[in-house]
């Protein structure tokens, strides 16, 4: 399966006293990621469906394994596919790996619940939240085509 793919510079205020990259800004940029999807496919911010749609989407589990270490000034692409586990839980997975060399940096996964925004009771997701994973192929055919195709920012 396939990513999506989303272009992240790295300053040196994400660093650490080691000048590598500073571990939870991985799962930041993931979240960054996320964020863009919405945007990119759907065309729409995040928050906007969230609020138009009153429902709200905890994370409730999230993992990383970092493979190398990443420094300040480096140009890496960060990888992001999403898989519907059942109608309340969407499994986003990720990939970090150096632009031009593509070497794996650090993989992970995101576990998402949907949840109704005033009670926080367990509901459903909504078709539009669908329609963002149904439409995730036809993204990832666009970007491996397209000839001279910037990749998004995050």
């Amino acid at each position: 399966m396939a990513f999506v793919w989303f272009l992240k510079k790295v300053h040196w205020s994400d660093t650490d006293a080691a000048g590598i990259v500073w571990f939870p800004n991985f799962l930041g940029w993931f979240e960054d990621a996320e964020e863009e999807l919405y945007r990119v496919v759907l065309g729409r911010p995040r928050q906007a469906l969230l609020d138009d749609l009153s429902f709200a989407m905890p994370r409730v589990e999230a993992s990383a394994k970092y493979r190398a270490p990443v420094r300040a000034g480096q140009l890496i692409r960060i990888g992001l596919r999403s898989v519907l586990e059942n109608p309340r839980r969407i499994r986003h997975e990720f990939e970090m790996r150096e632009a031009e060399a593509g070497t794996l940096l650090a993989e992970g996964f995101v576990r998402v619940a949907s949840v109704d925004q005033r009670g926080f009771t367990p509901r459903d997701f909504p078709p539009e939240i669908l329609a963002l994973l149904e439409k995730l192929p036809d993204a990832i055919a666009r970007q491996h085509t397209a000839i001279g195709h910037e990749l998004p920012w995050v």
